[in-house]
This record gives structure tokens, sequence and C-alpha cells, in this order.
């Protein structure tokens, strides 16, 4: 929700590049919680960042 509406309020700023962007990292975070084994729709999106990055530092 958050994101949308930062996206929305880059676009009436007229920086449609800037709303682009934010959208392109909301995926690839998302793409990156799903990858590591978390759903990250379930509101514990810090939670699966925090075990993303032990398990990349454990690497």
């Amino acid at each position: 929700m958050k994101t949308r509406l930062t996206m929305r309020a880059a676009l009436a700023l007229g920086l449609p590049a800037v709303a682009r962007d934010i959208g392109r990292m909301k995926r690839l975070r998302c793409n990156l919680l799903t990858e590591a084994g978390h759903e990250a729709g379930r509101g514990n999106v810090v939670t699966a960042t925090v075990l993303v990055a032990l398990y990349v530092v454990a690497l």
C-alpha cells in the first residue's frame, strides 16, 4: 500500500522514472525473499530479510 502511494506521488510530481524504480525495487525484494523459501506477503519481511542475510554470511 505504501509503495503504491509513493509511486503515485512520484508520478504526480512528474517523476515517472522514480516511480518505475520504486516498483522494480519492490519486485526484486519480494522475488529475493520468495526464492529464499519465505512468503514475503505474510508480513514477516524483516524476519525473512534477516534470515537471508544470515544465509549469505554463512556461505
